[in-house]
């Protein structure tokens, strides 16, 4: 009877460690899993904000290049060129908003309302002081979006 009860006892604490021991080792395999997760979707949205960046940015350099001329030499680009494209920041703004400090979503969202103003400006002759006084905020606005953008390409 001794032999018998040792078994059993040897049987059932054979159990418990068994089941203790893959019960740990689940464990340790979710909490990897989970971590593994979490490292590739900071990785696949720290891509997707400097994606955004890049491109928004690539938007700003157009119009920023069209307002120095406007403030620096005191002429218009020609017509065509003064659409400058806001593409970049339609399609991907809410990445920006997602994942910006909002002190930097605040800067960027003011330089892609003064691109606005500025492809709105009508090609009107102008004095040079009138220019001046109308472009230097415009100019400021957009290189401080681009500014702002500069670390998350």
């Amino acid at each position: 009877m001794d032999q018998a009860i040792v078994g059993f006892v040897g049987v059932v604490l054979g159990a418990v460690i068994t089941a203790g021991i893959a019960a740990g080792a689940n464990y340790l395999l979710v909490v990897r899993k989970e971590r593994a997760e979490a490292v590739k979707d900071r990785l696949s949205r720290a891509n997707e904000l400097k994606t955004a960046a890049r491109l928004i940015v690539d938007d700003f350099f157009v119009a920023q290049l069209a307002a120095t001329e406007f403030v620096e030499k005191k002429r218009w680009v020609p017509g065509t060129a003064r659409n400058f494209p806001l593409d970049a920041w339609q399609k991907d703004r809410e990445v920006l908003a997602r994942e910006l400090p909002l002190e930097d979503w605040n800067t960027v969202e003011i330089g892609a309302w003064a691109v606005e103003r500025f492809r709105n400006l009508a090609p009107v002759p102008r004095s040079s002081d009138e220019m001046l006084e109308t472009g230097q905020p415009i100019l400021k606005d957009i290189t401080a979006g681009i500014q702002a953008l500069l670390p998350y390409m």
